[in-house]
């Protein structure tokens, strides 16, 4: 065994995105977004954008954060899986233990600049080795009698994003 590692998927919803859970946690936002803007933004001299109101009002960095919460519902209907990304059998693989969302864009006058970008992260993960550019992984960090392993080919919105030589 090489490493302890977790991988990250993300994935970006906007105003053109087609899977129904998506255009849901678009409009639940979105919605929300407004009320956050609302009270962070200053009275007097409005911020249409996201990016505006940041720039006025440094607190506004909670907004990401705050927005979180009108998610948490869709996220637990996965059940703790991301079945979209299977291994490279075709089983459902890929097991989310958290997630962090990101605001990539907004303005509360027009729905079309809304962006966000939510990114899911496993629990630890046993690297075992890299072959033919496929992740050899096991479930299994500290093994006593072998691994039970799955291999999970490379996707280009996944990503290493914690590693732990061992």
């Amino acid at each position: 065994m090489k490493a302890k590692i977790k991988l990250a998927f993300r994935i970006v919803i906007d105003q053109n995105s087609t899977l129904t859970w998506d255009k849901y946690i678009f409009e639940d936002t979105y919605f929300e977004y407004k009320i956050q803007h609302q009270v962070f933004d200053d009275k007097e001299n409005r911020a249409k954008n996201y990016w505006e109101l940041l720039a006025k009002n440094q607190h506004a960095e909670r907004i990401p954060f705050l927005l979180s919460t009108s998610v948490t519902n869709y996220i637990s209907q996965l059940n703790g899986e991301i079945k979209s990304l299977p291994d490279v059998l075709g089983n459902t693989f890929f097991p989310i233990e958290s997630f962090k969302l990101d605001l990539i864009s907004s303005n509360t006058e027009d729905p079309s600049k809304h962006k966000i970008g939510i990114t899911f992260y496993t629990p630890e993960l046993a690297l075992i080795d890299i072959i033919d550019s496929k992740y050899l992984l096991s479930k299994n960090i500290d093994p006593e009698n072998g691994l039970e392993t799955f291999m999970f080919a490379f996707h280009p919105q996944v990503a290493i994003a914690y590693y732990e030589s061992i």
